[in-house]
């Protein structure tokens, strides 16, 4: 077999991700200043860009700006204010750490945790290298992941001074009107005001 036989061989043996050639674009985050809080509008869309999860990118950014928040699927609350370009300039020092292969620097990779190590493994040319992990304080957003109206099920370790029954769910504090320390009851929120959420008891369980 000739040169150019091998060489033709060799190419319909690639994988098809080292096939193309289209330069990976990097996803732009989008934000907006309110007030001493800044909003992350489209951080589950640059999650799914990239194929990873909205928890990690949360907290590197969390940590990286040296700051407070809360998330949910699609959106990242930062406590401060933040322009733009400095978000950004984060986000793409995350890519290069967790997402971009260095060697083929695509962005075909993935992460796997063998013995308490994490690795970034290469889908397209096979190389791995160790990476770090990320430690932040992030809590998703109950507020935003309850409403209004919504029952809930908690258990009561308090009694308050109005003496309504205390819980806790995550970060935020539940006051369950017509319940006793010592019960778990099936409740209907309220209202929600910053980390307090507010309840009626439905059921004793």
């Amino acid at each position: 077999m000739n040169y150019d036989a091998l060489l033709d061989k060799a190419i319909k043996e690639l994988p098809d991700v080292l096939k193309e050639h289209s330069r990976f674009e990097k996803p732009s985050v989008e934000s907006i200043i309110q007030g001493k809080t800044t909003f992350v509008k489209n951080l589950g869309e640059v999650a799914k860009a990239i194929n990873r999860k909205t928890d990690l990118i949360a907290k590197y950014l969390i940590k990286e700006l040296g700051t407070a928040g809360t998330h949910d699927a699609q959106h990242l609350t930062l406590k401060g204010q933040f322009r733009e370009p400095q978000i950004q300039e984060k986000f793409d020092a995350f890519l290069e750490e967790f997402v971009l292969c260095s060697e083929c620097a695509r962005p075909d990779t993935k992460i796997l945790r063998e013995e308490r190590i994490n690795f970034l493994v290469c889908e397209a040319c096979g190389a791995r290298r160790s990476i770090g992990s990320i430690k932040a304080s992030v809590q998703k957003d109950v507020k935003k992941e309850l409403a209004i109206g919504d029952e809930i099920t908690v258990e009561i370790t308090k009694i308050g001074r109005k003496g309504d029954g205390l819980a806790k769910i995550g970060n935020y504090l539940v006051f369950v009107t017509g319940a006793r320390i010592g019960q778990k009851v099936k409740a209907r929120i309220t209202g929600i005001q910053n980390t307090m959420i507010f309840a009626v008891t439905i059921e004793v369980i």
